[in-house]
């Protein structure tokens, strides 16, 4: 039987200048250790993170990472707080800048990474890229989820009757 090949983790850390002057394609896996602030917005990191990132020099001479990553992550239900399995995905083309005047300079559909030394961080950049994916609210689909409003609860958030109404007073008052 044949098994995937595995995956190396990437490096952390890399020199983004002369990744782009070889034109270096990387691949592999982020070890979510790297990854903290991702895995405090989720429950659980339950797959590899899988990226690929590459190094070119775009139009006008800009040097550009290319990043297509994936995971899967357990994410709360905000209706019954059960886990949902969600599947991220990313592929996006950032401008390798080194200060945040050149950042200004990049043209709006090109979102900058700021690497103000030799080294950058991968680990950090991809992680920020998953944090930016993830959805403000999640939910079950209705027919899964475990929180099932009973049908006397949805019938009283229909019915008003019998319910007075705090401005009826005022109403007296204007009349009178």
């Amino acid at each position: 039987m044949l098994t995937p090949p595995q995956r190396s983790n990437l490096p952390q850390v890399v020199e983004p200048r002369r990744l782009v002057n070889q034109g270096v394609t990387l691949g592999g896996n982020i070890d979510p250790k790297l990854c903290v602030r991702f895995a405090d917005a989720v429950i659980e990191i339950s797959q590899p993170i899988e990226a690929e990132l590459a190094f070119d020099v775009a139009e006008q001479g800009r040097k550009v990472v290319h990043i297509a990553a994936s995971t899967t992550v357990l994410v709360a239900c905000q209706r019954c707080l059960e886990p949902i399995e969600l599947p991220l995905a990313i592929d996006t083309v950032l401008g390798i800048v080194w200060s945040e005047d050149e950042a200004k300079s990049l043209p709006k559909d090109l979102d900058p990474w700021v690497v103000e030394e030799e080294t950058g961080d991968i680990a950090a950049l991809v992680e920020d890229e998953l944090l930016l994916a993830l959805p403000f609210v999640t939910y079950h689909p209705e027919d899964q989820c475990s929180v099932v409003l009973s049908p006397s609860v949805e019938e009283g958030l229909n019915e008003d009757e019998g319910v007075e109404n705090p401005f009826s007073i005022l109403e007296q008052l204007k009349k009178q």
